[in-house]
């Protein structure tokens, strides 16, 4: 039989279990076991150091940061991280290279093998695939990012040597609940008995405090415990700031070195595609950033509200989001929107809805709205609208995001820059 190509595995994987997200550790433990990867003598256990990161915003920041200080420090890392922007392999990535479609494949079919009767989710699949891959090399460090909450998410199948939390913020509420200290207790569950919780929140929420306090972890606060300002001088970069303070945290303690002994200077290099990323295009300035949450759009708007030409936004969402509260911080600054349909994704929401929605977001509203067929759709119209002088800024789903930097990536070199 004919091996499957990576695309075929993921439209199989996307299509095969009954449910996109399903939460629980019980059927990819029972894989895992077969697998040897958990709960069984010589394990192949995937690095000396495991590492986890959750948080409702700031975990991709905090693994590329922390991926950069380790390997500036001579330490063999390898990252899992999701959704991917535009190729799956993004999501494992060793030794600072992303491993390779044949790769993949190859650990799928081997999951496939040990899973008899077992479903898994797409999700699942993919993070057993990595835990194979990594446990082939003989690394230092691995850094696992929770995909959704924590304690049941599926990286917590392994324990933790160090888990950070950067923040808790409300987003995938009919997962997660509505109340900020249940939250808070499930993403601090990735926590171990005796091992550092890292907590980038200067002022966590008490759920997070119980929650160490329940398993034994050790628990150290950003502000309180470590902070940025021990390790400078550092780099400028547009990283989160409390990502940057556990991923120095956390680097400190893997390496033993005290703040003032660690090598900050990798951090200057350190750019997360789609996360505030300042490109140009055809001498328009855009910005890139996948804000799908109320805290993290009101981050964006921050960080926009010094411009001082006309700011145009393209944004497309998931229908299941807070969009009123993801919309209102930009409210005010935003001179045209540009709503955008995402084909192909089911759980999208309507770019008519978005943009009905967004005279429930702020008051009084004066600016232009305009309803788009697709992310790319609503580029060209945002570009044509946009004068060397003004801004635009594209957020919203990795779905919106993704699309336009891999257009961005393929143009040709006279029409595109980095800022």
């Amino acid at each position: 039989m004919p091996q499957r190509s990576l695309s075929e595995w993921l439209t199989l994987l996307q299509n095969r279990h009954p449910k996109e997200i399903e939460l629980g550790l019980e059927r990819i433990r029972l894989v895992a076991r077969e697998l040897g990867l958990v709960d069984v003598p010589d394990r192949r256990s995937p690095a000396k150091t495991i590492v986890t990161i959750a948080g409702t915003n700031g975990k991709g920041s905090c693994v590329a940061a922390l991926q950069a200080l380790l390997t500036a420090a001579g330490y063999r890392v390898a990252c899992y991280t999701s959704p991917h922007l535009i190729n799956y392999r993004e999501r494992i990535v060793i030794d600072g290279h992303c491993v390779s479609d044949e790769a993949i494949c190859e650990a799928f079919e081997q999951i496939e093998q040990s899973r008899g009767q077992t479903s898994l989710t797409y999700f699942e699949f993919g993070t057993l695939a990595a835990l194979i891959l990594m446990a082939r090399e003989q690394l230092d460090v691995v850094l696992l990012e929770v995909g959704l909450g924590g304690r049941l998410d599926a990286v917590n199948i392994l324990d933790a040597d160090i888990a950070i939390v950067t923040g808790v913020a409300l987003d995938h509420q009919e997962w997660l609940g509505d109340d900020l200290n249940q939250i808070a207790a499930e993403k601090a569950a990735i926590a171990r008995a005796g091992k550092p919780l890292i907590c980038g929140d200067p002022n966590p929420v008490a759920g997070l405090i119980s929650t160490a306090e329940k398993v034994a972890a050790k628990l150290m606060v950003n502000g309180r415990d470590f902070s940025a300002r021990q390790f400078a001088p550092l780099p400028e970069t547009s990283l989160p700031s409390a990502s940057i303070a556990c991923a120095l945290q956390a680097t400190s303690l893997i390496t033993g070195l005290s703040p003032s002994e660690v090598d900050t200077s990798a951090m200057g290099a350190v750019a997360v595609p789609g996360r505030f990323q300042k490109v140009t295009i055809n001498g328009v300035s855009v910005v890139l950033d996948v804000a799908h949450n109320p805290q993290a759009s009101a981050l964006l708007a921050d960080r926009l509200n010094s411009f001082s030409g006309h700011l145009i936004a393209v944004v497309g969402l998931m229908a299941d989001k807070d969009i009123p509260n993801i919309l209102a911080p930009l409210g005010p600054l935003v001179k045209s929107w540009y709503f955008c349909n995402i084909p192909d994704q089911p759980r999208a929401a309507d770019a008519g809805m978005l943009s009905s929605m967004l005279y429930n977001a702020s008051e009084p509203l004066s600016a232009r709205t305009s309803v788009c067929s697709s992310p790319l759709n609503a580029l060209e119209l945002a570009l044509r609208e946009a004068t060397p002088d003004d801004q635009v800024v594209v957020f919203g789903s990795f779905f919106t995001v993704g699309p336009i930097l891999d257009w961005w990536q393929n143009l040709p070199k006279g029409k595109k820059d980095v800022e």
